[in-house]
């Protein structure tokens, strides 16, 4: 069976008050795949992200998800419950009061609050994700009291509630220390070794938080791809010192990666 196309960024250009953040911008994403999103600060990284979520316009091109053109009869409230997102500002949305297992329940329901009793049905969809990702101990937890990477650990579980098609991870492991970010990293992975499900579209500013089993590599600089495709043959030194203006040795082991000038 063909892999669907999830994504399909055709050759848009985004401008605001005469300045150029996107330009001539292809990009496609098929299901499947899960895609490191890289770059330097300012290079356009968080720009896409908005456009493919229909929070940001093109000002020439087309953006197709799931098939459907953005501004061409899309909903896309329910566009973008299928493409969750894991940030920093979500963090700090979630109500500490909450337990971790009400935050998953939130997520089933695209809401940031408890607004009525779990049902069943949720109950059993969260303790099962739980027990998938390794969070089970953090549900009778308050999220006020959580770890920081308690808190993304429980945030990324939540993603999955509403069996999305596309998880965004934008910058996953800011703030984190070590235990923390690799705590952060298996429960990731986890959701890479689930059979059939979403792909993730992963932003961040360091190679080694890079988790094993990401396929592909988008690097972006200036607003424009700097070079896209198997994370093998993308993520490569002669691309990112390129792309960074600077001599980088990449090494990859044991699935991870590491880089230094």
């Amino acid at each position: 069976m063909t892999p669907h196309l999830l994504v399909d960024v055709d050759n848009i250009t985004v401008q605001r008050d005469l300045t150029t953040i996107l330009s001539n911008f292809s990009w496609q994403v098929t299901e499947g795949q899960h895609w490191v999103i890289f770059g330097p600060n300012g290079a356009g990284k968080t720009s896409l992200l908005n456009v493919i979520q229909g929070y940001l316009w093109p000002t020439t091109g087309a953006v197709r998800v799931f098939g459907g053109t953005l501004g061409d009869g899309v909903d896309v409230r329910d566009m973008r419950r299928a493409i969750p997102v894991v940030s920093e500002a979500v963090r700090r949305m979630i109500h500490e009061y909450l337990t971790g297992l009400e935050v998953l329940v939130t997520g089933a329901r695209a809401h940031l609050d408890i607004f009525e009793p779990a049902t069943d049905e949720e109950l059993e969809g969260a303790h099962t994700l739980a027990a998938e990702t390794g969070v089970e101990a953090l549900l009778q937890k308050t999220f006020g009291v959580m770890s920081t990477g308690e808190r993304q650990r429980v945030l990324i579980t939540r993603a999955l509630m509403a069996a999305p098609k596309i998880i965004v991870l934008d910058e996953p492991c800011t703030g984190l220390d070590l235990a923390g970010r690799e705590w952060v990293l298996h429960t990731i992975e986890s959701i890479i070794a689930r059979p059939g499900g979403p792909s993730l579209l992963l932003t961040t500013h360091h190679v080694e938080e890079i988790p094993e089993g990401f396929s592909h590599a988008l690097l972006i600089g200036k607003g424009q791809v700097f070079a896209a495709g198997r994370i093998d043959e993308t993520f490569t030194g002669e691309n990112l010192s390129a792309l960074f203006h600077m001599p980088l040795e990449i090494r990859h082991s044991h699935g991870r990666w590491a880089a230094r000038a």
